[in-house]
This record gives C-alpha cells, sequence and structure tokens, in this order.
C-alpha cells in the first residue's frame, strides 16, 4: 500500500492547485468583464455621437430640391444620372 504521508501530500497539492486555478480563473473573467464594459460604453457613445449629428443636420441643413442640379462631382449630393441627363436635354435644344 501507499504510505499515508503521500496520499495527504497529493491531496494538498490538489487543493493548493485547485486554489490557485480558480483564483487566476476568476481574475481573467474578471477582466474580461472590464474590457467589454469599456467597449460597451465605447460603443453606447458612438450611436449616441451618431443620433447627434443627425438630429443636428436636419436642424441645420435644408434638403436641396429634386430639381436642383448640383455639378459639384465631390459634393455627396451629386447625382451622376440626374447630370447626364441634363447635358442631354441640352444637347437636344
Amino acid at each position: 500500500m501507499v504510505n499515508a504521508s503521500f496520499v495527504n501530500v497529493g491531496r494538498w497539492s490538489a487543493l493548493g492547485l485547485g486554489v490557485l486555478y480558480g483564483f487566476t480563473h476568476n481574475r481573467s473573467l474578471h477582466k474580461l468583464e472590464s474590457k467589454n464594459k469599456v467597449e460597451q460604453e465605447y460603443e453606447r457613445k458612438e450611436r449616441l455621437i451618431e443620433q447627434a449629428r443627425l438630429e443636428y443636420a436636419k436642424k441645420h441643413f435644408k434638403p436641396t430640391s429634386s430639381e436642383a442640379l448640383v455639378t459639384d462631382v465631390d459634393s455627396p449630393d451629386f447625382d451622376f444620372e440626374k447630370f447626364i441627363a441634363h447635358l442631354e436635354s441640352q444637347d437636344k435644344q
């Protein structure tokens, strides 16, 4: 049979390793949770900024009429199809 002192050393070693594993696993879970909280807060702020930007745009910029022709190619309101149609209508006249 195995000596009783070897059995006790094995049991205490297993207990110590289990406590050490539990401690390190708990730390890693807390780090992951705090990282997720920071990311969620950042995403929430991004959404709020985007909503505020859209509301500001609604209040301060009047929509362009469908009749107006934007000829600036770098403008975000530039419509290539309207521009071509406008050039074709000028050629016909």
